[in-house]
């Protein structure tokens, strides 16, 4: 099976209590400017006014402009504290889409992509809200 071959994906994407949030895909790694390109183009528009978006503490998503994004469409930015992936329950549905995604054995990005595709679909409400609640969350379901 190959290995590090060609250019990396990264994908873009959040979690909510329904399931996965609208992804984006991008060669290359995460900048402020991709992670800037993410907000306003794919999530922004589909959160409502008063809802948390939550980040990882990583240098893309820090610049002034990404809290000025959010807070623009009537949300808040809150950041994660640093080395806190239990508190992130992202996490668990990257590890459940990374697996699915590398089970389908794609070659090309069409594939690629496909594949990103049905692993985002395969989250359930049921999966979020079960992570959300073991990061710690306190959910409707759990409440």
């Amino acid at each position: 099976m190959p290995r590090n071959r060609g250019a990396v994906t990264t994908l873009l994407t959040g979690l909510s209590l329904a399931g996965m949030v609208p992804a984006m895909t991008v060669e290359g790694g995460t900048t402020a400017a991709v992670f800037a390109a993410y907000l306003e183009q794919v999530l922004l528009p589909w959160l409502r006014p008063g809802q948390v978006v939550v980040v990882d503490n990583v240098g893309a998503h820090k610049p002034d402009r990404m809290r000025a994004l959010v807070e623009a469409a009537g949300c808040r930015l809150v950041f994660l504290p640093a080395y806190s992936p239990d508190l992130s329950p992202v996490e668990e549905a990257a590890s459940l889409i990374k697996a699915l995604v590398k089970a389908a054995g794609a070659r090309t990005r069409a594939a690629l992509d496909a594949a990103i595709a049905v692993a985002l679909a395969a989250v359930s409400a049921s999966d979020a809200a079960g992570w959300f609640t073991h990061a710690g969350y306190p959910t409707p379901q759990a409440a």
